[in-house]
């Protein structure tokens, strides 16, 4: 049976399976570079085109040309402002991943007793690890639970946000501006004030994201 091959694409989209043939006559149009992820229907890992033995050769004598395009796109390659869109649409969604990670540590260590806290962290799991303290061993292992269930949401958010879908920073923004209300009621205005900072690089990546889908569409 021949070999067939995927390509992921910057946009972080997935092309195939394509046979070598058409993968070739992609690298001599330059549509595929070298840098650009391959999985080849024999492996069960992602590695750069140019790593493979049958296509680093075709790399070296592909003819000099513009801008790399998408291998599903039928016009030039990505432009400057398409380019920083997407960088900075990934940015912003990277930003659920560590309110996650730091809303677990802290959790970790309120649960433990062990004391200090990240201001990056979400206000909803402090209030859970409070309320927890008190009720034991049991208490605290249902705390966490839903300590998990939010960071897991987060990360949910972060990776579709990362892969071009609106909803989820629409979802994740609107959750992440409510948490922002606890620190509001305690007062604690260090913790609004990154509230603030995160919902300014999450709405940014928002932005970016509506700007991909428009130029998608023209």
């Amino acid at each position: 049976m021949n070999l067939m091959y995927m390509v992921r694409g910057a946009d972080g989209k997935e092309y195939g399976p394509v046979s070598l043939e058409q993968l070739s006559g992609w690298i001599r149009e330059n549509r595929l570079r070298g840098e650009q992820e391959v999985k080849r229907s024999d492996m069960q890992h992602w590695a750069v085109a140019n790593a493979f033995e049958e296509l680093g050769p075709m790399f070296s004598q592909s003819i000099s040309a513009p801008p790399a395009i998408e291998p599903g796109s039928t016009v030039g390659g990505p432009k400057p402002q398409a380019t920083a869109s997407m960088a900075q649409m990934r940015s912003g969604a990277s930003w659920f991943y560590w309110v996650a990670a730091l809303s677990l540590v802290n959790s970790i260590l309120e649960l433990t007793n062990t004391g200090g806290t990240f201001v990056f962290g979400l206000g909803i799991t402090q209030v859970i690890d409070s309320f927890a303290g008190s009720l034991g061993a049991a208490g605290k292992g249902v705390a966490f639970g839903l300590d998990l269930l939010a960071a897991g949401a987060l990360v949910l958010f972060g990776i579709f946000g990362q892969k071009g879908h609106a909803w989820a920073f629409i979802l994740g923004i609107g959750l992440y501006a409510l948490d922002g209300v606890i620190f509001l009621l305690q007062p604690s205005w260090l913790g609004v004030a990154v509230h603030v900072f995160v919902l300014f690089c999450l709405i940014r990546g928002f932005i970016a994201c509506r700007e991909l889908k428009a130029a998608a569409r023209s």
